[in-house]
């Protein structure tokens, strides 16, 4: 009887630990999350980027002096990704600004002349054949002329905060060349330790691991070369038609390009529509028919061959993950999504494997 009252003691005072390290690692979890809940963003592009760049980390790791050096070797491959990659990237959101100022200021250039001359002063900002269009819708319906005036607003607004937010650019990008950096050289110490907390078997978790790979390698490539190689293509024929800014619209294109469905379309075929509204119908056509024969095409022709290596996931687990994605978390819902939904669909498919396999064990179904 003493002997099992020690006993008892022993169980007791071996248990007696497990609540009060929950509780712990509860908070600390907690604070930790809400700690790092601001950087979500750009640590998410930082793992993306340093996992499209990885090939390469372990290129220039395999060469010389970097074989000794990680952190030379991983600061290499960062700054290859900044001067190559990032900024490119800067490059074309200051254009986009810089066209969206020039934008704001044309359309309250009209707003102003149109409140002290009339609509007689469209003739002196706008081409002949857009005037002839515009004047007798702007006449019989007078609300044209305020939702102009509010779009100008809505500009102004966002030209400003954008202009304004350059402090949060600096530091975004600080964060992600820096994670970057901790990515590439930790990479597959971090992929260790994910794959050991994964609560599945060890062949298992490195089938979910092999899994999420796969995809991420697929969406990546698909996405983004496949938009990269539309907004080149699509920059060339708005020079080709004549159309002012190709690069500012061939980088629209790049962006319009990860869009479902319609993508670049929303952007060459406004453009032709503008051609053919001031009457130049050749270069209307030129762009029309880039865009449909060139541009689209390009478009079905690549993705399918970036995205062949991603494994077996059905179009439509991928289509809900790239259109809630966008609805959930932006463009960077185009990469995230896919993957969340595609590894949901893998460990549904395991439990459903193991539960008929219980079933069987069971004697519940032969």
């Amino acid at each position: 009887m003493i002997g099992l009252l020690k006993g008892e003691k022993k169980v007791q005072k071996g248990n007696g630990w497990f609540l009060p390290f929950l509780v712990i690692f509860a908070l600390l979890a907690y604070l930790s999350g809400k700690v790092s809940l601001p950087l979500v963003k750009p640590l998410s592009w930082s793992a993306l980027i340093a996992f499209s760049v990885y090939p390469l980390y372990e290129r220039i790791r395999k060469r010389g002096v970097f074989q000794r050096s990680a952190n030379l070797a991983a600061a290499t491959a960062t700054c290859v990704v900044v001067f190559l990659v990032l900024v490119p990237c800067f490059y074309a959101i200051f254009l986009a600004f810089k066209e969206g100022a020039r934008l704001h200021q044309f359309l309250t250039e009209i707003i102003s002349i149109m409140e002290t001359s009339g609509e007689g002063a469209l003739a002196v900002l706008l081409p002949e054949k857009i005037v002839e269009i515009i004047r007798p819708w702007m006449e019989r319906y007078t609300f044209l002329r305020a939702w102009v005036r509010q779009g100008a607003s809505w500009g102004a607004v966002y030209v400003v905060e954008a202009f304004g937010n350059t402090f949060s650019y600096i530091y975004y990008f600080s964060i992600i060349v820096v994670a970057n950096f901790f990515l590439l050289r930790d990479g597959h110490v971090i992929i260790s330790f994910l794959q050991e907390i994964i609560p599945l078997p060890p062949s298992e978790s490195e089938i979910f691991m092999s899994r999420a790979k796969q995809i991420l390698r697929a969406v990546v490539y698909g996405v983004i070369l496949t938009a990269l190689v539309q907004g080149a293509v699509g920059g060339i024929g708005w020079w080709i038609a004549g159309l002012p800014s190709p690069m500012l619209f061939g980088a629209l294109m790049v962006f319009f390009a990860m869009i479902p469905f319609l993508g670049t379309a929303l952007v060459w075929i406004p453009g032709s529509a503008y051609l053919f509204a001031i009457s130049d119908i050749t270069a209307g056509i030129i762009l029309l028919a880039w865009g449909t024969l060139v541009i689209s095409m390009v478009g079905r022709f690549l993705r399918p061959i970036f995205i062949s290596g991603g494994g077996n996931t059905h179009f439509f687990v991928v289509f809900i993950g790239v259109v809630g994605g966008l609805a959930a978390w932006g463009i960077l819902g185009l990469f995230m999504g896919p993957l969340v939904v595609s590894l949901f669909v893998f460990l549904l498919e395991n439990y459903r494997v193991m539960w008929k396999a219980w079933l069987e064990s069971s004697g519940y179904i032969q």
